[in-house]
């Protein structure tokens, strides 16, 4: 929502971020409907590190700082398929089946969102911000982490001694 706020002149950033910005809003519906029939209680969580952690590479001045962020974007969507996919093996099959959908819609977002980079920035320099994100996201999912979350990094010794006293 906030890039479609902010380049408000790029037709097919905003249709591509209206789209994806709905599809997000079911996701959620659907994870609360079937938290709600789980019986799990929403908690309260703070924001990871991983994505603010990517955000710290993307250049402050335009164009290019659209571009970074739609390179970062690009990243934590395809992240987020590659952990999806790796999680449907190990669900029960109503699981199983909701985050293979998730996957398959993270892997579009992934494309949308490269698309958009290349066609708003330069394809030599997209290479450079690629290696650069790239970099910045191998340092936080080599690092320790002391909140375990979908994007975390490697679970410091005070995470991994939370989740096993929690059967985690």
């Amino acid at each position: 929502m906030s890039l479609i706020a902010k380049y408000h002149s790029h037709v097919d950033l905003i249709n591509l971020m209206s789209r994806l910005a709905r599809e997000e809003l079911v996701h959620h519906e659907q994870v609360m409907r079937l938290m709600k029939k789980r019986k799990i209680e929403l908690r309260q969580l703070s924001a990871g590190r991983y994505a603010s952690g990517l955000r710290k590479v993307v250049r402050s001045h335009e164009p290019v700082k659209l571009v970074d962020t739609l390179v970062v974007g690009a990243f934590i969507e395809a992240r987020s398929c590659e952990r999806f996919e790796a999680l449907v093996p190990h669900l029960d099959e109503e699981l199983g089946k909701f985050y293979f959908g998730l996957l398959k819609s993270e892997a579009r977002h992934f494309q949308g969102y490269l698309k958009l980079a290349y066609q708003y920035g330069d394809a030599k320099d997209i290479a450079q911000v690629i290696d650069r994100v790239r970099a910045a996201e191998q340092a936080l999912i080599e690092s320790p982490d002391v909140e375990f979350r979908f994007h975390s990094g490697v679970p410091a010794v005070q995470c991994r001694s939370e989740l096993a006293r929690d059967g985690r």
